[in-house]
């Protein structure tokens, strides 16, 4: 389990101190699929660094299984890290190696006690006739099937997805959420997915927590919409899109 406590945090601009996070809490439970929505810049993607604890908030406490992640020993610390996968909206893939290269390169970094054979990660995204094949020669489904497979090799616990589908058309986008939703089904780890993309969280999480101007607004269940309506801001639609009451 997965519970963000109170937290916050604040950055410095060109124009002084901002409170990118205020006082969010809200619970992810175990295998669950998770979604983080708002517009840009509402603060989904420093929640994700707060998970993976990449970024430490100022105030408030992540909870990873009932320990505070930014509390924890180096050693430790590290243990966790390589529970926790990303996968990120510009793929992250090295140019200079190939495929399988990009894929293995978390295995080369760390030692994993557990890992998805090479072949069976393959033919899981639909990349075995590609192993050899460098990311200039892939669509842009293809190098995100790639960082899919990079991220599942090392069975991570939980998945963190940092806009995955923004960079793709529709019918693209539509693929990788089947890959996910295949993932989830097979290996059984939590997904966290941020993303502004109603009908990405629609198709893939059971639940969603709405951020507006870096505070939390609503934690809703996701349920299709029974019509379509003109809205007056991103929350109404996000509400109305994906449930039709909180939780």
């Amino acid at each position: 389990m997965i519970t963000l406590d109170q937290v916050s945090k604040s950055f410095q601009n060109n124009s002084g101190e901002f409170k990118a996070i205020d006082a969010v809490t809200f619970t992810i439970q175990d295998h669950e699929r998770f979604g983080i929505i708002g517009e840009s810049g509402a603060g989904k993607s420093t929640l994700l660094r707060f998970i993976n604890a990449l970024e430490t908030p100022d105030e408030g406490a992540v909870m990873v299984d009932g320990k505070n992640i930014h509390q924890l020993n180096k050693s430790a610390l590290r243990l966790y890290q390589k529970q926790v996968a990303m996968i990120f909206q510009e793929f992250n893939l090295l140019n200079n190696k190939t495929v399988e290269e990009n894929i293995r390169l978390p295995l080369e970094l760390h030692a994993y006690p557990e890992t998805i054979p090479m072949e069976t990660v393959l033919d899981f995204v639909g990349l075995r006739d590609k192993r050899g094949q460098y990311p200039k020669d892939l669509s842009g489904g293809q190098k995100q099937r790639v960082g899919i497979a990079r991220a599942l090799i090392t069975r991570p616990k939980i998945l963190l997805c940092d806009e995955p589908t923004s960079a793709l058309d529709l019918g693209t986008t539509k693929e990788i959420v089947d890959v996910l939703k295949k993932a989830h089904d097979t290996f059984g780890m939590t997904i966290v997915l941020v993303t502004h993309e109603l009908e990405v969280i629609k198709e893939l999480c059971t639940r969603a927590a709405i951020l507006e101007n870096g505070m939390l607004t609503d934690v809703i269940k996701i349920e299709p919409p029974k019509n379509k309506k003109s809205y007056s801001s991103y929350r109404k639609r996000a509400l109305e899109v994906l449930s039709h009451g909180s939780d």
